[in-house]
């Protein structure tokens, strides 16, 4: 699938519309607010920024794994007692219940890897287990740039397979992350 941009670009000193001004807000926020688009350049000086993601890698067909039990990580193993099978250029989104401290191993993003797996995202509030003895996961994600959808609901509502997800992050050049709207459609 191709996509095209059909946005304009911002225009400085924007006319008055018949006769009355335009009103505009300056919006203050961190990148990471919200539901959220994160991309290689997070973790890698040199890695993609979220405007150099092609649309085609923003409509995809989608898989849910859903971890609902008490392990804290989540590693290739589930992913592949889950989702073995799963198509490649394929979006995964990752389920943990109401237990937000749940977090992905290193062999959790090789396993992605090697599947090409084009977006991951989850409604865990943590991805990694932060800067004091870190899995890697971002590590191994980003270098196989494997962009993250973080801060999703409503995964619970998700069959396991079978529907699509459309990624739409603000298209900001020079960043790595970016708030993100994420839509799936079920049949």
């Amino acid at each position: 699938m191709e996509g095209s941009e059909i946005a304009i670009n911002r225009q400085p000193n924007p006319p008055a519309y018949c006769g009355h001004e335009c009103h505009a807000w300056d919006l203050h926020i961190k990148s990471h607010t919200g539901t959220y688009f994160e991309t290689s350049s997070h973790v890698f000086r040199d890695g993609k920024n979220t405007s150099d993601v092609p649309i085609r890698d923003l409509v995809l067909s989608g898989y849910c794994m859903r971890v609902h039990n008490d392990d804290k990580c989540i590693t290739a193993e589930h992913f592949e007692k889950h989702l073995g099978n799963i198509a490649p250029d394929a979006a995964v989104l990752i389920d943990i219940g109401n237990d937000h401290t749940k977090h992905f191993s290193r062999d959790a993003a090789q396993w992605m890897a090697a599947r090409k797996i084009k977006l991951m995202g989850s409604n865990t509030q943590h991805y990694d287990t932060g800067f004091v003895n870190p899995t890697g996961f971002f590590v191994d994600l980003f270098t196989a740039q494997i962009p993250i959808v973080a801060g999703l609901t409503n995964l619970d509502q998700l069959p396991q397979s079978e529907f699509q997800v459309i990624a739409l992050p603000l298209k900001i050049e020079n960043i790595c992350t970016v708030p993100c709207r994420v839509i799936a459609i079920t049949a």
